[in-house]
């Protein structure tokens, strides 16, 4: 019968792995930037979300006026931008800062009916969309973010 012998490793241990609370401690250091990271890149998508509705926003309310330029009004333009957000589940139409709507090469801004009616034929139309983003880390950023979306297209 054989009897093995093992040497234990007697390598000397520092004092620091003799700490059983060590791997929480670090644990604890690092939580509060992990959970800063995975909120961030939340908000960075809610971010992305609003975007992409204001620029489908603004894509139909110049679309509307494209199709029907004899009879669409400005109301009506700012009514479809409103209707196009309030579709949008996290996007506040409350948010909108502002519907600009320009005419011509020189973009001088709409603000009648006979301004838009003024709009020639083969001229291009552009609506700009501004919205406040309210972020969900107020403690870290006090300012809302503004997105803002402008689109063009011909008058036929």
């Amino acid at each position: 019968m054989m009897i093995k012998t093992y040497r234990l490793n007697k390598r000397k241990k520092t004092w620091f792995h003799y700490q059983l609370g060590q791997s929480l401690i670090e644990f604890a250091l690092i939580l509060p930037l992990m959970v800063l990271f995975v909120v961030g890149i939340f908000e960075l998508g809610r971010a992305f979300f609003a975007y992409i509705a204001i620029s489908n926003a603004a894509r139909e309310g110049v679309r509307m006026y494209t199709f029907l330029p004899d009879t669409t009004t400005l109301l009506q333009i700012s009514s479809t931008v409103n209707a196009e957000l309030g579709t949008s589940s996290l996007v506040n139409p409350d948010n909108i800062a502002s519907i600009v709507i320009e005419c011509g090469d020189s973009y001088t801004p709409v603000s009648t009916d006979t301004d838009l009616d003024d709009c020639e034929s083969e001229q291009p139309i552009r609506v700009t969309v501004t919205y406040t983003h309210e972020l969900i880390l107020e403690l870290f950023f006090t300012q809302p973010l503004m997105l803002g979306k402008s689109v063009e297209m011909m008058k036929p």
